[in-house]
């Protein structure tokens, strides 16, 4: 396919062992000195059996309160996240508290550390999907590491064998179109191309990308985004798809958005500049107004909020983040948020998030983050 590119990174802040940055797994294996629950859970989940880490972890455990609850609150995430834990996991309960070696598959699936405080909502994975780690030990070493590498990007990489072009997390892609028009593809997000003929469509696999389409009155240009398609003649929109739906913002000129259930009045938004609409996954329309000035702030590192859910603010914010993001209370992930966050500093849009709701943003290690009720 041919089209001229270029990418500008947004941020290279952490990074997460089975999928990005895989050096910082393998970093891991060399800590001698371990300062947080989660780095002596790698640990001592590489090397179960050696007395001297034991021994530094007994004497760890004993030197505080802060971090016999540190290691008590990260063991039970590490759990209902299934990852593995250490194998003498047993041996710490009667000075952390009743925390129990395994937890079965039906208490482990949506499960939060305070049992009787709901649900612990996954922000969305790459691609939309929902995931939760399986069998995931921290030591990361050999096999491990293939493994971790297959659990986490498979989905990803199998939308990726679709795309025509895909952007990492944290990093912006301009790319010029075959006919001319100008493709900003937002982090962690991937696009197809069909453009043969008088025919001109993009097919937003994931993620959010805005257009600057050339003028064709003979090619409308179109884009497809799940059961949502958007149509232009020549404009600048934008188009986000996510697990809560499909967002779509006119900076300039018109669009027709329609839900592929049915050509209905309440199928159909028409949009000039400022206008956007969400579309959620059952086809109902939600139209708003913004400054079109303000559409896809994301290109200027900018993201703004407006009445939308936590959850998707957050689901945005992952695809900055390297690492995942979790919400400990479907309460919590539904309520709304307006705000304007910057998105070159994941976790300080988070812990803004945070303030903002009056919950805590907790880091479980360097690559999860968990946002909570206070």
């Amino acid at each position: 396919m041919s089209g001229h590119e270029k990418s500008r990174k947004t941020d290279r802040k952490g990074g997460p062992c089975p999928a990005k940055h895989m050096e910082r797994c393998e970093a891991m294996n060399d800590m001698t000195k371990p300062e947080s629950a989660s780095e002596w859970i790698a640990l001592l989940s590489d090397d179960p059996d050696n007395r001297d880490l034991r021994a530094r972890h007994d004497a760890w455990l004993e030197s505080s309160m802060e971090n016999r609850a540190d290691w008590n609150e990260t063991l039970r995430v590490w759990q209902m996240l299934d990852m593995t834990v250490p194998l003498h996991v047993a041996e710490w309960q009667d000075r952390i508290g009743q925390v129990q070696p395994t937890v079965s598959r039906e208490d482990r699936v949506v499960a939060r550390p305070d049992t009787d405080a709901g649900p612990v909502v996954p922000v969305r994975g790459r691609g939309g999907r929902s995931f939760w780690p399986r069998q995931l030990s921290l030591g990361l070493s050999g096999s491990a590491l293939i493994a971790c590498l297959l659990v986490f990007a498979l989905p990803s990489w199998m939308i990726d064998l679709n795309a025509d072009y895909q952007s990492p997390t944290g990093e912006i892609r301009v790319v010029e179109l075959p006919d001319g028009s100008m493709l900003h593809l937002a982090p962690d997000s991937a696009v197809a191309l069909a453009f043969a003929g008088d025919k001109r469509q993009i097919e937003l696999l994931r993620g959010e990308a805005f257009f600057d389409v050339v003028p064709m009155t003979d090619r409308p240009f179109r884009v497809i985004s799940g059961e949502a398609e958007t149509t232009v003649l020549g404009t600048a929109f934008d188009v986000r798809r996510g697990g809560y739906g499909v967002d779509v913002a006119v900076e300039h000129g018109r669009v027709r958005v329609e839900h592929s259930r049915g050509s209905q009045s309440d199928n159909v938004s028409e949009l000039g500049a400022g206008d956007m609409v969400h579309v959620d996954p059952d086809g109902s329309f939600v139209r708003q107004t913004m400054a079109p000035e303000l559409v896809a702030a994301w290109r200027g590192g900018r993201l703004i909020a407006k009445d939308q859910s936590v959850a998707e603010v957050v689901e945005t914010v992952d695809r900055y983040f390297d690492g995942w993001i979790l919400i400990s209370d479907d309460a919590l992930g539904s309520e709304p948020l307006t705000g304007i966050y910057n998105l070159e500093d994941p976790k300080a849009a988070l812990a803004a998030i945070a303030d903002a709701q009056g919950a805590v943003l907790r880091e479980i290690s360097p690559w999860i983050l968990m946002l909570s009720p206070e």
